[in-house]
């Protein structure tokens, strides 16, 4: 009896932390908008727009087998409301037509570059630039990965700043003006990540986001439930924690001496964007070193990513996710518990450790031993049910708290009829769509296990980036 009761109370210990560590999220979240919101101002915005001073910066594009979406990407980023940038596209050895397409509508020309190489990379097979608008360049490299990809344009990146996103992304037009105000505004800020959101709902007229509604498939608005949650407020919540160990790459500025000294992404990763935001996080809150700067979390820099439209594709991604993420908490293991990295090595670590990484199997076991007690009459139906009902009404409570966040912010829904879809999809995201998505991730725990798989999925080699699994 003694045993069974321990593994009683330990899942009801990890349920509660689970909800109320994800619960200190929201709330941390909560005071750091409503404080950002009293602080920003139009004004302050025109004059970084407008000012000389404002530092330039270099946004990089990993391009692999993009010939269909490159071109209108482009359109939209050589649109931005920013003084002074460079865009520069890394081809990774696309097998397309990309270079050639890149090459024809922008009227590229060929031009020699020196290449410094601070980050090895594969080689470079040629540089372009075109002539009608300078701030394009394409950088044409043998396949490497995403990450190599963005090594690769970080060594050839001219401005002190570098900007890494998607080539499936669409920004707001004034994106680098919130990104950089941080930086700005303290010089401690070495990188900031902003908010990704989903693509399949927008509405894109020469490169100008005219409408952003929301996914019109049960599967699109759940996602849309989902970033809310995980993304959007759980990951500003721990950036004030010190305990951002997830920076999208679709979404992230950083200072490219940071990233060089960092070693910048690591193109053998599963996911290169969390792995890379773990060791980031070494580098900046080693207590053993002179304080190298902090993470910060921009609640209004929007880029907006396609996500899965089928379950299939959605199931592969998830699966990757887990990997990538049992990956890179294993590569930095020695953080876990390690006082060098203060309240990162501590709240940080255990956080993804076990709310992220191995969050899958701990889930299967709280229910394997629901059905135990049911079966040897250590509880009854009612009992379980109850047990289940309020773990089911906290989960729609801190949802719902998140998606209510939103709508607080300029990103908030269109209408009443697309707010309505978005609330009912917080009460059914519980409901089936939640076992789906614990099926994919045992699935990719399970592999990365006992098999060591780290492809980067049949269907799914880039696709948006991880909100995490909270």
């Amino acid at each position: 009896m003694m045993p069974m009761q321990f593994l009683f109370w330990s899942t009801l210990f990890y349920l509660l932390a689970l909800e109320g560590s994800y619960f200190l999220c929201v709330w941390l979240a909560a005071r750091q908008l409503k404080k950002h919101q009293r602080e920003v101002t139009f004004a302050e915005f025109r004059r970084i727009a407008k000012s000389p001073l404002t530092p330039p910066v270099s946004i990089i594009i990993p391009a692999h087998n993009e010939e269909t979406i490159i071109v209108n990407m482009l359109k939209n980023v050589l649109t931005l409301d920013y003084p002074d940038y460079e865009v520069i596209v890394s081809n990774d050895g696309s097998k397309d037509k990309t270079l050639q397409v890149l090459i024809e509508t922008f009227n590229l020309r060929r031009v020699e570059r020196a290449d410094p190489q601070p980050i090895k990379t594969e080689e470079i097979l040629g540089v372009y630039q075109s002539p009608e608008n300078s701030r394009l360049v394409v950088v044409d490299k043998k396949n490497g990965r995403r990450a190599d990809a963005i090594n690769a344009g970080a060594n050839f990146a001219r401005h002190p700043l570098i900007c890494v996103i998607d080539a499936d992304c669409v920004l707001e037009e004034d994106i680098l003006l919130h990104m950089v105000r941080p930086f700005l505004r303290d010089s401690q800020v070495v990188a900031a990540a902003g908010i990704v959101r989903l693509s399949n709902g927008l509405t894109v007229r020469n490169g100008k986001i005219v409408h952003a509604g929301f996914p019109r498939t049960p599967l699109g608005i759940n996602q849309e439930v989902e970033y809310a949650r995980s993304f959007q407020w759980a990951r500003l919540g721990l950036c004030q924690l010190e305990s951002m160990l997830c920076i999208s790459g679709a979404l992230m500025m950083i200072k490219k001496n940071v990233f060089v000294a960092v070693g910048g992404s690591s193109a053998s990763s599963i996911t290169d964007d969390i792995e890379f935001t773990i060791r980031l996080n070494a580098h900046v809150y080693d207590r053993t070193k002179p304080r190298e700067g902090k993470l910060v979390y921009v609640p209004d820099a929007v880029c907006y990513t396609e996500v899965p439209g089928t379950l299939s594709q959605y199931a592969d991604q998830r699966n990757r996710w887990t990997r990538g993420t049992l990956e890179a908490l294993r590569r930095n293991a020695g953080m876990f518990l390690n006082p060098r990295y203060g309240i990162t090595g501590f709240y940080g670590m255990s956080f993804f450790i076990f709310f992220e990484g191995l969050s899958a199997l701990l889930e299967l076991f709280g229910y394997s031993l629901i059905a135990f007690f049911l079966m040897t009459g250590m509880a009854n139906l009612g009992q379980i049910l109850l047990l289940l009902y309020l773990t089911y009404i906290v989960n729609v409570f801190l949802t719902l708290l998140a998606v209510l966040m939103t709508e607080t912010t300029r990103f908030r829904a269109a209408d009443w009829p697309n707010l309505s879809r978005l609330l009912l999809a917080v009460f059914l995201n519980t409901l089936g769509f939640h076992q789906f998505h614990l099926v994919a991730r045992l699935i990719g725990t399970f592999q990365y296990v006992f098999f060591g798989r780290r492809d980067l999925g049949a269907q799914m080699q880039r696709m948006a980036p991880n909100p995490g699994t909270t």
